[in-house]
Protein backbone atom coordinates (compact mmCIF):
# COMPACT_ATOMS: atom_id res chain seq x y z
CA UNK A 1 0.00 0.00 0.00
CA UNK A 2 1.32 3.63 -0.87
CA UNK A 3 2.59 5.27 2.01
CA UNK A 4 0.67 8.83 1.76
CA UNK A 5 -2.24 6.26 2.31
CA UNK A 6 -1.16 6.29 6.19
CA UNK A 7 -1.57 9.36 6.93
CA UNK A 8 -4.99 10.20 4.95
CA UNK A 9 -8.14 10.16 6.92
CA UNK A 10 -10.37 7.39 6.16
CA UNK A 11 -12.93 9.68 3.82
CA UNK A 12 -9.63 10.82 1.59
CA UNK A 13 -7.94 6.97 1.11
CA UNK A 14 -11.94 5.94 0.52
CA UNK A 15 -11.80 8.28 -2.40
CA UNK A 16 -8.34 8.61 -3.20
CA UNK A 17 -8.90 4.24 -3.93
CA UNK A 18 -12.34 5.26 -5.73
CA UNK A 19 -10.10 7.78 -8.13
CA UNK A 20 -7.58 5.07 -8.68
CA UNK A 21 -9.99 2.09 -9.26
CA UNK A 22 -9.69 -0.05 -6.17
CA UNK A 23 -11.14 -0.92 -2.97
CA UNK A 24 -9.74 -1.66 0.73
CA UNK A 25 -10.37 -5.01 1.44
CA UNK A 26 -10.49 -5.12 5.74
CA UNK A 27 -8.36 -7.61 6.56
CA UNK A 28 -9.90 -9.75 9.45
CA UNK A 29 -13.65 -10.41 7.63
CA UNK A 30 -15.01 -13.46 9.13
CA UNK A 31 -16.79 -14.98 6.23
CA UNK A 32 -18.95 -17.85 7.57
CA UNK A 33 -23.06 -17.36 7.94
CA UNK A 34 -24.22 -17.34 11.47
CA UNK A 35 -27.76 -18.05 12.65
CA UNK A 36 -27.21 -16.38 15.69
CA UNK A 37 -24.69 -14.50 17.43
CA UNK A 38 -22.82 -17.63 17.72
CA UNK A 39 -24.63 -20.50 16.17
CA UNK A 40 -22.99 -20.95 12.73
CA UNK A 41 -25.58 -22.24 9.33
CA UNK A 42 -22.67 -24.78 8.84
CA UNK A 43 -23.26 -26.29 12.90
CA UNK A 44 -26.97 -26.43 12.21
CA UNK A 45 -26.37 -28.65 8.96
CA UNK A 46 -23.92 -30.77 10.75
CA UNK A 47 -26.19 -31.54 13.68
CA UNK A 48 -28.95 -31.75 12.02
CA UNK A 49 -29.11 -35.59 11.58
CA UNK A 50 -29.38 -35.74 15.80
CA UNK A 51 -32.29 -33.01 15.58
CA UNK A 52 -33.95 -35.33 13.06
CA UNK A 53 -33.17 -38.04 15.21
CA UNK A 54 -34.64 -36.97 18.29
CA UNK A 55 -37.96 -36.00 16.12
CA UNK A 56 -38.33 -39.11 15.03
CA UNK A 57 -37.81 -40.42 18.73
CA UNK A 58 -40.77 -37.82 19.95
CA UNK A 59 -42.87 -39.31 17.33
CA UNK A 60 -42.75 -42.49 17.95
CA UNK A 61 -43.13 -41.58 21.82
CA UNK A 62 -46.25 -40.14 20.59
CA UNK A 63 -47.49 -43.10 18.54
CA UNK A 64 -46.77 -45.55 21.15
CA UNK A 65 -48.97 -43.27 23.59
CA UNK A 66 -46.70 -42.37 26.47
CA UNK A 67 -47.59 -38.74 25.61
CA UNK A 68 -45.36 -36.05 25.12
CA UNK A 69 -44.13 -34.13 28.22
CA UNK A 70 -41.33 -31.58 29.11
CA UNK A 71 -39.17 -34.47 30.32
CA UNK A 72 -39.13 -36.92 27.06
CA UNK A 73 -38.75 -33.17 25.11
CA UNK A 74 -35.49 -32.91 26.84
CA UNK A 75 -34.33 -36.36 26.56
CA UNK A 76 -34.99 -36.56 23.26
CA UNK A 77 -33.14 -33.41 21.87
CA UNK A 78 -30.36 -33.44 24.33
CA UNK A 79 -27.86 -34.98 22.45
CA UNK A 80 -28.37 -32.68 19.34
CA UNK A 81 -28.06 -29.49 21.84
CA UNK A 82 -25.10 -30.73 23.47
CA UNK A 83 -23.13 -31.62 19.75
CA UNK A 84 -24.05 -27.80 18.91
CA UNK A 85 -22.87 -26.81 21.90
CA UNK A 86 -19.84 -28.52 21.23
CA UNK A 87 -19.92 -27.02 17.87
CA UNK A 88 -19.69 -23.35 19.11
CA UNK A 89 -17.32 -23.79 21.42
CA UNK A 90 -14.07 -22.04 19.85
CA UNK A 91 -10.76 -22.69 20.81
CA UNK A 92 -8.80 -20.39 23.11
CA UNK A 93 -6.53 -18.90 20.71
CA UNK A 94 -8.01 -19.46 17.61
CA UNK A 95 -11.28 -18.00 17.38
CA UNK A 96 -11.98 -19.37 13.82
CA UNK A 97 -11.57 -23.21 14.88
CA UNK A 98 -13.85 -24.60 17.21
CA UNK A 99 -13.54 -27.51 20.17
CA UNK A 100 -15.04 -30.43 18.32
CA UNK A 101 -12.65 -29.68 15.14
CA UNK A 102 -9.71 -29.28 17.00
CA UNK A 103 -10.40 -31.67 20.14
CA UNK A 104 -12.02 -34.62 17.95
CA UNK A 105 -11.89 -35.05 14.48
CA UNK A 106 -8.25 -33.65 14.49
CA UNK A 107 -7.63 -36.23 16.91
CA UNK A 108 -8.90 -38.78 14.83
CA UNK A 109 -7.21 -37.78 11.98
CA UNK A 110 -3.86 -37.98 14.06
CA UNK A 111 -4.67 -40.96 15.41
CA UNK A 112 -5.58 -43.07 12.21
CA UNK A 113 -2.15 -40.95 10.01
CA UNK A 114 1.04 -43.35 9.39
CA UNK A 115 3.57 -43.08 12.28
CA UNK A 116 5.68 -45.45 11.14
CA UNK A 117 8.03 -45.06 7.83
CA UNK A 118 10.21 -47.64 6.24
CA UNK A 119 13.16 -47.37 4.97
CA UNK A 120 15.24 -50.12 3.19
CA UNK A 121 18.33 -50.27 1.47
CA UNK A 122 19.07 -49.83 -2.42
CA UNK A 123 17.15 -48.74 -5.12
CA UNK A 124 13.38 -47.91 -4.99
CA UNK A 125 11.10 -50.32 -6.08
CA UNK A 126 7.85 -49.09 -6.96
CA UNK A 127 5.83 -52.26 -6.75
CA UNK A 128 7.02 -52.82 -3.25
CA UNK A 129 4.21 -53.97 -1.07
CA UNK A 130 4.82 -51.27 2.19
CA UNK A 131 6.19 -48.00 0.28
CA UNK A 132 9.49 -46.69 1.18
CA UNK A 133 10.06 -43.41 3.27
CA UNK A 134 11.56 -42.18 0.33
CA UNK A 135 8.78 -42.34 -2.09
CA UNK A 136 6.49 -40.98 0.27
CA UNK A 137 8.50 -38.00 0.62
CA UNK A 138 9.77 -37.26 -2.62
CA UNK A 139 13.63 -37.45 -1.68
CA UNK A 140 15.49 -39.88 -2.52
CA UNK A 141 19.06 -39.23 -0.77
CA UNK A 142 20.68 -36.38 1.03
CA UNK A 143 24.36 -35.59 -0.44
CA UNK A 144 26.67 -32.81 -0.74
CA UNK A 145 24.76 -30.61 1.02
CA UNK A 146 21.59 -31.54 -1.02
CA UNK A 147 18.10 -32.99 -1.34
CA UNK A 148 17.98 -35.10 -4.43
CA UNK A 149 14.09 -35.59 -4.97
CA UNK A 150 12.71 -39.13 -6.61
CA UNK A 151 11.84 -36.80 -9.86
CA UNK A 152 15.61 -35.83 -10.55
CA UNK A 153 15.83 -32.70 -9.13
CA UNK A 154 18.53 -31.39 -7.15
CA UNK A 155 17.34 -29.26 -4.23
CA UNK A 156 19.42 -26.40 -2.34
CA UNK A 157 18.39 -25.19 1.23
CA UNK A 158 19.91 -21.77 2.33
CA UNK A 159 18.50 -20.34 6.15
CA UNK A 160 17.78 -16.97 5.83
CA UNK A 161 17.79 -14.33 9.19
CA UNK A 162 14.67 -11.96 9.62
CA UNK A 163 13.89 -9.02 10.48
CA UNK A 164 11.14 -7.69 12.62
CA UNK A 165 9.28 -4.80 10.80
CA UNK A 166 6.71 -4.21 13.55
CA UNK A 167 9.12 -2.44 15.30
CA UNK A 168 10.09 -0.55 12.64
CA UNK A 169 8.88 3.24 11.59
CA UNK A 170 7.18 3.94 7.83
CA UNK A 171 10.47 4.88 6.51
CA UNK A 172 12.42 2.29 7.36
CA UNK A 173 9.75 -0.52 6.34
CA UNK A 174 9.85 1.68 3.12
CA UNK A 175 13.54 1.23 2.51
CA UNK A 176 13.22 -2.76 3.24
CA UNK A 177 10.79 -3.37 1.16
CA UNK A 178 12.59 -1.26 -2.18
CA UNK A 179 15.58 -3.38 -1.45
CA UNK A 180 13.52 -6.37 -1.21
CA UNK A 181 12.08 -5.79 -4.66
CA UNK A 182 15.82 -4.57 -5.99
CA UNK A 183 16.51 -8.04 -4.98
CA UNK A 184 14.23 -9.95 -6.50
CA UNK A 185 14.19 -8.07 -9.99
CA UNK A 186 17.83 -8.21 -9.76
CA UNK A 187 17.00 -12.40 -9.70
CA UNK A 188 18.33 -14.30 -12.47
CA UNK A 189 15.24 -15.32 -14.84
CA UNK A 190 15.64 -18.88 -14.94
CA UNK A 191 16.19 -18.96 -11.53
CA UNK A 192 13.17 -19.87 -9.76
CA UNK A 193 12.97 -19.17 -5.65
CA UNK A 194 10.41 -21.14 -2.82
CA UNK A 195 10.68 -19.23 0.26
CA UNK A 196 8.99 -21.27 2.86
CA UNK A 197 8.69 -20.52 6.86
CA UNK A 198 8.96 -23.57 9.28
CA UNK A 199 8.46 -24.10 12.79
CA UNK A 200 10.64 -26.37 14.88
CA UNK A 201 11.35 -26.43 18.18
CA UNK A 202 13.79 -23.91 19.83
CA UNK A 203 17.29 -24.54 19.57
CA UNK A 204 19.36 -23.44 23.16
CA UNK A 205 21.76 -25.60 23.12
CA UNK A 206 24.74 -22.75 22.00
CA UNK A 207 23.15 -20.77 24.95
CA UNK A 208 23.31 -23.56 26.73
CA UNK A 209 27.19 -24.39 26.48
CA UNK A 210 27.49 -20.68 26.71
CA UNK A 211 26.08 -20.48 30.42
CA UNK A 212 27.78 -23.38 31.32
CA UNK A 213 31.05 -22.43 30.42
CA UNK A 214 30.67 -19.05 32.21
CA UNK A 215 29.62 -20.76 35.29
CA UNK A 216 31.91 -23.69 35.07
CA UNK A 217 34.54 -21.99 37.32
CA UNK A 218 32.60 -20.62 40.14
CA UNK A 219 33.25 -21.52 44.00
CA UNK A 220 30.37 -20.19 45.45
CA UNK A 221 28.26 -22.81 46.26
CA UNK A 222 25.02 -20.40 45.96
CA UNK A 223 25.55 -19.19 42.82
CA UNK A 224 26.33 -22.77 41.59
CA UNK A 225 22.91 -23.63 42.85
CA UNK A 226 21.41 -20.78 40.87
CA UNK A 227 22.96 -21.83 37.92
CA UNK A 228 22.09 -25.58 37.65
CA UNK A 229 18.98 -24.41 38.40
CA UNK A 230 19.02 -21.52 35.59
CA UNK A 231 20.21 -24.79 33.33
CA UNK A 232 17.64 -27.18 34.02
CA UNK A 233 15.27 -24.00 33.15
CA UNK A 234 17.33 -23.97 30.09
CA UNK A 235 16.85 -27.70 29.38
CA UNK A 236 13.00 -27.71 30.28
CA UNK A 237 12.43 -24.61 27.71
CA UNK A 238 14.24 -26.84 25.27
CA UNK A 239 12.10 -29.54 25.81
CA UNK A 240 9.08 -28.00 26.01
CA UNK A 241 6.29 -29.02 23.07
CA UNK A 242 5.33 -25.41 23.42
CA UNK A 243 8.40 -23.45 22.46
CA UNK A 244 8.93 -23.13 18.92
CA UNK A 245 10.86 -20.88 16.56
CA UNK A 246 10.00 -19.64 13.32
CA UNK A 247 13.02 -20.28 10.94
CA UNK A 248 12.97 -18.99 7.12
CA UNK A 249 14.09 -20.72 3.92
CA UNK A 250 14.87 -19.52 0.67
CA UNK A 251 15.25 -23.11 -1.65
CA UNK A 252 16.07 -23.46 -5.17
CA UNK A 253 16.46 -26.65 -7.45
CA UNK A 254 17.30 -27.71 -10.59
CA UNK A 255 16.71 -31.09 -12.82
CA UNK A 256 19.63 -33.11 -13.17
CA UNK A 257 20.66 -36.77 -15.33
CA UNK A 258 23.00 -39.13 -14.69
CA UNK A 259 25.09 -37.81 -17.00
CA UNK A 260 25.50 -34.04 -16.09
CA UNK A 261 24.98 -35.05 -12.34
CA UNK A 262 28.14 -32.94 -11.24
CA UNK A 263 28.25 -30.20 -13.87
CA UNK A 264 24.62 -30.12 -12.30
CA UNK A 265 25.60 -29.87 -8.78
CA UNK A 266 28.27 -27.61 -9.60
CA UNK A 267 26.05 -24.89 -11.06
CA UNK A 268 23.39 -25.25 -8.31
CA UNK A 269 26.21 -24.31 -5.96
CA UNK A 270 27.47 -21.77 -7.97
CA UNK A 271 23.88 -19.86 -7.75
CA UNK A 272 23.51 -20.89 -4.25
CA UNK A 273 26.64 -19.08 -3.12
CA UNK A 274 25.38 -16.44 -5.40
CA UNK A 275 22.01 -16.08 -3.35
CA UNK A 276 23.92 -16.11 -0.20
CA UNK A 277 25.67 -12.95 -1.17
CA UNK A 278 22.76 -11.15 -2.65
CA UNK A 279 20.53 -11.86 0.38
CA UNK A 280 23.42 -10.60 2.67
CA UNK A 281 23.83 -7.73 0.73
CA UNK A 282 20.53 -6.67 0.39
CA UNK A 283 20.41 -4.76 3.29
CA UNK A 284 22.77 -3.14 5.17
CA UNK A 285 23.91 -1.96 8.33
CA UNK A 286 21.37 -3.16 11.73
CA UNK A 287 18.77 -4.47 8.88
CA UNK A 288 21.54 -7.15 7.43
CA UNK A 289 20.40 -10.41 7.08
CA UNK A 290 22.76 -13.74 7.40
CA UNK A 291 22.01 -16.65 5.48
CA UNK A 292 23.91 -20.05 5.10
CA UNK A 293 23.81 -23.09 3.09
CA UNK A 294 22.14 -26.22 5.43
CA UNK A 295 24.80 -29.14 5.43
CA UNK A 296 23.82 -32.86 5.07
CA UNK A 297 23.51 -33.02 9.12
CA UNK A 298 20.72 -29.77 8.65
CA UNK A 299 19.20 -30.92 5.72
CA UNK A 300 18.51 -34.19 7.88
CA UNK A 301 17.36 -32.26 10.59
CA UNK A 302 14.91 -29.90 8.46
CA UNK A 303 13.29 -33.23 7.41
CA UNK A 304 13.01 -35.27 10.16
CA UNK A 305 11.26 -31.74 11.85
CA UNK A 306 9.36 -31.32 8.79
CA UNK A 307 8.13 -35.25 9.32
CA UNK A 308 7.80 -36.30 12.52
CA UNK A 309 7.53 -33.03 14.70
CA UNK A 310 6.91 -34.31 17.49
CA UNK A 311 9.59 -36.61 18.23
CA UNK A 312 12.17 -34.06 16.80
CA UNK A 313 11.41 -31.62 20.13
CA UNK A 314 11.74 -34.66 22.48
CA UNK A 315 15.30 -35.21 20.34
CA UNK A 316 16.31 -31.86 20.59
CA UNK A 317 17.18 -31.69 24.21
CA UNK A 318 20.65 -30.70 25.46
CA UNK A 319 21.81 -32.84 28.48
CA UNK A 320 22.76 -36.51 27.65
CA UNK A 321 23.56 -39.23 30.65
CA UNK A 322 27.37 -39.87 31.67
CA UNK A 323 26.82 -42.66 33.73
CA UNK A 324 27.86 -45.91 32.49
CA UNK A 325 25.63 -48.51 32.14
CA UNK A 326 26.84 -52.15 32.79
CA UNK A 327 24.58 -55.07 30.47
CA UNK A 328 24.90 -58.65 30.20
CA UNK A 329 26.03 -60.24 27.34
CA UNK A 330 22.84 -62.00 26.16
CA UNK A 331 20.44 -58.49 26.82
CA UNK A 332 23.68 -56.68 24.86
CA UNK A 333 23.27 -59.38 22.02
CA UNK A 334 19.56 -58.42 22.33
CA UNK A 335 19.85 -54.82 21.90
CA UNK A 336 22.40 -54.84 19.46
CA UNK A 337 20.09 -57.31 16.83
CA UNK A 338 17.02 -54.66 17.78
CA UNK A 339 19.82 -51.29 16.80
CA UNK A 340 20.88 -52.73 13.79
CA UNK A 341 16.91 -53.72 12.80
CA UNK A 342 15.90 -50.16 13.55
CA UNK A 343 19.32 -48.70 11.56
CA UNK A 344 18.06 -50.46 8.26
CA UNK A 345 14.50 -50.47 8.01
CA UNK A 346 13.63 -47.20 9.91
CA UNK A 347 15.14 -43.48 10.28
CA UNK A 348 15.51 -42.80 13.80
Amino acid sequence: MNLAYETQSIAERREQLRKEGKIELPLNVDTRKYLLSFIRYRDVLISLPLLIAGIVALYIIHRTGIGINSQNVIVCFAPWATFLLLLTIQHPDRKNISFFEHRIVWRIKYNNRQKLFVYTKGDLMGNKKEKDVREQLGISNIYSDCYETTDKRLVKVIKVSSINLSLLNNKEKRMIFQAYETFLNDLPKNLTLQISQIAQPVNLKNYFLFIQEKTSREQDMAKKLLAKGYLDFIDDIQKSKNMVSRNRYVIISKPFTAQNRESVLEELDRQAKILVSQIENMLGGRFQLKAEILNNEELFHLIYTCVDYENAQVNAEIKTSTFPITLGEETYREMKKRWEKEVTEKII
